[in-house]
């Protein structure tokens, strides 16, 4: 619980994206964060020609007029502490805090200390977590194998007995609450394994269409296939996505979606099938169900699925199946929103999506090579350009940076930057080409409100170009941007978005982490931003911990 005698020292203001600022008391009430999909932190940009960020040794002075942001799970830890710090007050007084953050009025000037102290900790520490980041300072290593169970009863395998367990290669993965994550394989199966204990937890074998399989029909057509995965199509799960610690969605080759849930008795887990979202399937006897390309959880539990007919889809769950620990979900208990599309042309099958929560928005990337922005506010109408009527829900903008060539837009991502004029958001979208482009969401949209999000001056494209399709794509706050294609390799690239003059700050590589085979199909970022998780590695799933790295030099 929080301590509302805080509020007479300094209020904290949650930002939409989870986390929180640092102001005046006279400001803001006290607000609590809920969980979130990501992670807000401070750079250091030393090395840039457009930056100068002061050491840490340097005068609190020096930059007195930045904002702290944290991460809001630091905000518990700092909750509890406090908590026993009421019974017994004592803390180290900190000068740290830049001047202007100071609370004038401190009532318990200990107490005030003690925030302080703590505050600037976290704020150090998210600056060195950023600066591993940029500077390619973590640790890697093999998280699991799915192939445990196999390797386990190697001996007893044979390649004629249908009941034996085979040898199976990782295809997409997702994370769900840290260390749980969920992936696919080729053979068809799910599995959902914890990365600390580097176990598999529970696995759902066969449940989708493979090569090894003939108990599901195949529904992807031979030209979509070669959008997703181009030369090198590894068979297997097209996508999957989790959802806390034990809600798992997947989508195969046989078109719809699969929903799963780890139900856990002691020490004993198994992964439970929930049933299909009945709303991909068609009702006419014989007719293929709708294949979806690309799934996404949001904080909510809410899943946005791109599909194969070119339509963003919603679906909203029972509260109680996704915050509770039972097992008893009825399809007809899910609800599925189709999004209205653009209406000046045909709908193009959606290759990625991506959904910010802080703007309320999905942008998905689609065959067409176009990048289509949707509102999703629900307190508020904006202008849906499918309709021409102002709606809830509907496409805001529409930008296309293949026209030149006429290639796909394969792979897309939100980012997010601080800086001295606000918080600045965009959309980063990678091609079938190698390319990989960048444009700022108009600053003056939420002011103006009129749909027009995307403007050419702030497109800015990165250098060098991946060598085939760019897979998939995604950020860590603060404009920082992992790419990786169909070359093995993952690439982080810096970039400077929310400038006024973009042209003067062109996005700047940074380094790229190799060895991954060509059938590397997902990369992504963990919640607190301190992990990146990847499959391309076989049978293998790879956490690359950037936390890790600052750990170690201190126990030096």
């Amino acid at each position: 619980m929080v301590n509302y005698r805080l509020v007479h020292i300094l209020s904290l203001c949650v930002a939409a994206n989870g986390y929180i600022a640092l102001l005046p008391s006279h400001h803001v009430s006290l607000t609590l964060p809920s969980s979130r999909r990501s992670t807000q932190l401070h750079s250091l940009y030393e090395n840039h020609p457009h930056w100068h960020w002061p050491d840490d040794s340097s005068s609190s002075d020096n930059y007195s007029n930045e904002p702290i942001f944290y991460n809001d799970f630091d905000l518990i830890a700092i909750e509890q502490e406090l908590d026993q710090f009421w019974e017994s007050p004592s803390a180290k007084q900190s000068s740290s805090i830049p001047a202007n953050l100071r609370p004038t009025k401190t009532p318990d000037t200990t107490i005030s200390d003690f925030l302080n102290t703590r505050i600037s900790q976290v704020t150090k520490d998210s600056r060195q977590l950023l600066k591993n980041w940029r500077n390619g300072h973590t640790k890697s290593y093999g998280a699991f194998t799915i192939n445990e169970q196999y390797l386990l009863n190697k001996e007893e395998n044979k390649e004629d007995d249908p009941d034996s367990i085979p040898f199976d290669w990782v295809r997409r993965v997702d994370i769900g609450q840290y260390p749980r994550v969920a992936c696919g394989s080729a053979h068809g199966s799910i599995f959902v394994a914890d990365t600390t204990s580097k176990q598999v937890m529970g696995a759902a074998r066969a449940v989708h269409y493979s090569e090894h399989s003939d108990e599901y029909t195949n529904a992807l057509d031979e030209q979509l296939r070669q959008y997703i995965y181009g030369e090198y199509d590894g068979g297997g799960v097209l996508d999957v996505a989790m959802f806390g610690k034990n809600i798992v969605a997947s989508a195969g080759r046989e078109g719809g979606v699969k929903l799963f849930k780890l139900l856990e008795d002691g020490n004993q887990a198994e992964l439970v099938p929930q049933g299909d979202v009945q709303a991909l399937i068609p009702l006419i006897t014989g007719a293929l169900p709708i294949v979806v390309t690309c799934m996404k959880f949001d904080s909510y539990g809410r899943l946005y699925l791109g599909c194969s007919d070119g339509f963003l889809r919603i679906v909203t769950f029972p509260q109680d199946f996704v915050f509770g620990d039972g097992a008893d979900l009825d399809s007809q208990d899910l609800h599925v929103t189709v999004v209205p599309h653009w209406s000046e042309q045909a709908p193009s099958p959606i290759l990625s999506l991506d959904v910010s929560e802080e703007l309320e928005m999905v942008v998905t990337s689609h065959v067409n090579g176009n990048v289509c922005l949707y509102s999703m506010k629900e307190h508020e109408d904006v202008y849906n350009m499918a309709s021409g009527r102002r709606e809830h829900v509907g496409v805001i903008g529409v930008w296309n940076p293949f026209t030149a060539d006429e290639s796909y837009a394969r792979s897309v991502t939100f980012t997010s930057k601080e800086s001295l004029h606000g918080h600045k958001h965009a959309v980063v979208v990678g091609g079938g080409n190698g390319e990989v482009w960048v444009n700022d969401i108009y600053p003056e949209y939420e002011e103006s409100n009129t749909g027009e999000v995307f403007v050419d001056e702030y497109v800015q494209k990165f250098e060098p170009n991946h060598v085939g399709p760019v897979i998939s794509l995604c950020s860590r706050p603060e404009g920082l941007i992992v790419s990786v294609g169909h070359d093995g390799m993952l690439r982080m690239t810096q970039t400077w978005i929310g400038l006024k003059n973009p042209k003067k700050a062109t996005p700047w590589p940074l380094y790229g982490l190799g060895g991954y085979k060509k059938w590397i199909g997902s990369i992504c970022v963990d919640d607190e931003g301190k992990r990146l998780v990847s499959d391309g590695m076989d049978d293998a799933v790879i956490v690359h911990d950037f936390s890790a790295y600052e750990k170690k030099e201190e126990k030096q």
